[in-house]
């Protein structure tokens, strides 16, 4: 899921950059009652336990562990699909049959749409990666309860999974409507799909720096901990303490973003929540939850009521599997052990009826017996999170939108690459497909041909790789205007939403040639994390024209999947390697664009017989891809006597261009390449004859 920048200052009452409040001494109250808390659930408050209630030792027993194993199996993986809506989320199961998630995940009932929920992926002992888990439908239409003001949601799950698994017979999280079980200077643990990454740990190194009793929320500190949305946030108890809402991202003093990788990026655009130093968290009392939950089920859904009340009394995974190990029958606990009673959490909630709470049946419990903790660890945060300005410590919250950006239709009539772009007499030199090449490339159904056409570039796809196999884009940096028809020319305004806009692209297929061509957006929302949606002709190059219409109508064309390849993120992205993709990208227009320069930019992968082979899916299922492992890039500018060419066979150990203009400098010598050369990776596809004549590498007559 993606990061935006919100600001969401009832967080911070005071002032937007409101931070930890001095903890008073505990009371005699709060101590009993946590006290309470630890022998909620039946279990025995252990020496070390009653140890850390009083401050006087800060270690956990062993069980704890145990107790994460048992907690995991509640926490599922939630795959959002709804209205052109894609992502991922975390929620928890909270009684039979319901998941709890936030509110930004589900806004309404309609949002829900076919979004499934899976249990149990996580690494194994032996550090292998899951398959996919069996999934459960979300049934709205069954159970929906929200409020935004404490960002959560509560939607049923459908009765049987895919697999025809019940649901029913998977335990549950306690919500207890009592407050008190944290305080400040505790610590918290989260359970977590961050990104729909297999399950991971925050584990308890997470300080409470905010408990106010008269505040809804906790904030803790994140020095090992990162967002994701609608974790749940757990005590030393394991008990459910507040649903994950937010954080804050550690910046310097300039405001940059500390990267968990090391270093710093200008802005949150583009990386995911697993990409950043979260430096705090927040999260909303999972008694506050509880209580609304109860009195606006008691109003919208009163058949389901008893059910609810009941889970928060008992029957979860942990009182189950205590109440089994003391022999007794491994079904509902009625009294919550030695813990508040039911009088005292309905007086408590305030929505006490005086009504005797049913009890509900159940299957049996399974113990998982491997636990497989994954730390995310934040190496910089020590270092960086002194530098913090005050000012700008506003809070973020994670993007769980994907969307279609502005696509404009009347793909047919598009004018593609022009090849008199450089000199209005003469074609630029260009490559040209030889009769090889023809054979694979994939025709459009109209027969027309094999080229794509869009706003600006054209692309050929290969027929079997279902990739580019090159394209070429018309680049003029001498028409770029921050502001166009009084419209800002940025890459969210022209994708259609607002910079607040929490919102990812999603990209399309184009309809001119068969889907058995083009390799679908699906195929990198399941990858796994594994790959970025390299743009093969940049977005930015060809955003440029007279009007915003122009400029909108190029973006959008870019975010088809026929101008997408598969590229590691720290080959793609230049924030995260050295002199990669996106380096030499950013280098072609900084140069171009200081220059006022128009250039002619041809790109494509290197297809070989022995690229890796990746397993992963497609709009009908599994999908087994040879992913490239190289790429070449040729820019072709107009010199003062005649067309210059530059060509570059990029791999991730090339290094960042620094020159102001456009020439290769040392540091780009190991990737700049003659373009005789790149052809002969072509296998016979393509002819760089007529670009390799106006090459500038000194030894492009030699190769």
């Amino acid at each position: 899921m993606k990061l935006a920048e919100l600001d969401l200052e009832r967080f911070a009452p005071e002032a937007p950059s409101a931070g930890p409040i001095p903890a008073d001494p505990p009371s005699a109250t709060l101590v009993e009652r946590r006290y309470r808390f630890l022998t909620a659930d039946g279990q025995t408050a252990t020496p070390l336990e009653q140890e850390a209630l009083f401050g006087t030792n800060d270690l956990v027993e062993v069980s704890f562990l145990e107790r994460c194993m048992l907690a995991r199996t509640c926490v599922g993986r939630i795959r959002i699909r709804s209205g052109g809506r894609q992502g991922w989320a975390t929620g928890f199961l909270i009684a039979p049959g319901l998941v709890l998630t936030n509110h930004h995940v589900f806004p309404e009932q309609d949002s829900v749409g076919s979004s499934r929920i899976g249990f149990d992926y996580w690494f194994d002992v032996a550090g292998q990666r899951p398959a996919d888990p069996d999934e459960f439908e979300l049934r709205p239409d069954l159970f929906y309860v929200s409020l935004k003001a404490l960002d959560y949601a509560v939607v049923a799950i459908a009765e049987k999974s895919a697999q025809g698994q019940d649901i029913r017979t998977r335990r549950f999280l306690r919500l207890i409507p009592e407050s008190g079980k944290v305080k400040q200077d505790e610590f918290v643990t989260l359970l977590q799909h961050p990104d729909g990454a297999p399950m991971q740990v925050a584990l308890r190194e997470n300080k409470v720096i905010r408990a106010n009793p008269n505040e809804e929320y906790l904030w803790y500190k994140a020095d090992t901990a990162h967002g994701s949305s609608g974790s749940p946030v757990f005590n030393d108890s394991l008990q459910v303490v507040a649903l994950h809402a937010n954080g804050r991202i550690v910046r310097d003093a300039n405001g940059r973003i500390a990267l968990a990788s090391g270093g710093w990026a200008d802005n949150v655009d583009g990386l995911t929540e697993t990409e950043v130093v979260w430096e705090a968290n927040v999260g909303f009392r999972a008694s506050r939850i509880a209580q609304d939950l109860v009195a606006q089920c008691r109003q919208q859904w009163p058949g389901r009521l008893s059910e609810i009340e009941a889970a928060m009394l008992g029957g979860d995974i942990m009182s189950s599997v205590i109440k089994a190990e003391e022999g007794e029958e491994a079904g509902v606990a009625e009294g919550g052990g030695s813990g508040p009673s039911e009088e005292e959490f309905m007086a408590d909630s305030g929505e006490g009826n005086g009504q005797k709470v049913s009890t509900l049946g159940s299957g049996g419990v399974v113990i998982p017996l491997q636990l497989h903790v994954t730390l995310s660890v934040a190496g910089v945060a020590s270092t960086v999170a002194q530098t913090s300005s005050p000012e700008l410590k506003s809070l973020e919250s994670e993007a769980l939108e994907m969307r279609m950006p502005v696509i404009y239709d009347g793909l047919p009539q598009r004018r593609g690459f022009q090849a008199r772009f450089l000199d209005s007499n003469r074609d630029v030199p260009a490559p040209k497909l030889t009769k090889a090449g023809e054979e694979i490339v994939a025709p459009l159904i109209d027969g027309s041909g094999t080229e794509l056409k869009y706003q600006h570039f054209s692309v050929w796809m290969h027929s079997e790789r279902r990739l580019a196999l090159y394209t070429a884009a018309n680049v003029d940096w001498r028409k770029r205007r921050k502001t166009v028809d009084g419209k800002p020319v940025t890459r969210a305004s022209l994708a259609g939403w607002s910079a607040d806009d929490k919102i990812a692209e999603l990209w399309a297929a184009d309809p001119r040639i068969e889907t058995r061509y083009q390799l679908p957006d699906a195929f990198y929302t399941e990858d796994r994390g594994a790959f970025d949606k390299g743009h093969i002709t940049r977005r930015d190059d060809v955003c440029w024209g007279k009007t915003f219409e122009d400029i909108q109508m190029a973006n959008g064309d870019t975010f088809h999947v026929t101008n997408c390849s598969p590229q590691v993120k720290e080959f793609n992205q230049g924030k995260f390697g050295e002199e990669n993709w996106g380096d030499l990208e950013d280098a072609i227009a900084r140069i171009t664009k200081e220059d006022a320069q128009a250039a002619c930019i041809f790109a494509g992968p290197v297809f070989r017989g022995d690229d890796r082979w990746f397993r992963g899916k497609d709009d009908q299922g599994a999908a087994r891809v040879q992913i490239p492992s190289r790429f070449w890039k040729i820019v072709v500018v107009k010199g003062q006597q005649d067309f210059e060419a530059y060509g570059f066979l990029l791999e991730q150990d090339v290094r960042k261009v620094t020159e102001e203009e456009f020439y290769v400098t040392d540091e780009w010598l190991a990737a700049w390449k003659p373009i005789s050369a790149i052809q002969e990776l072509m296998r016979g596809w393509l002819d760089f004859g007529d670009i390799a004549g106006c090459d500038k590498h000194s030894k492009a007559g030699e190769a």
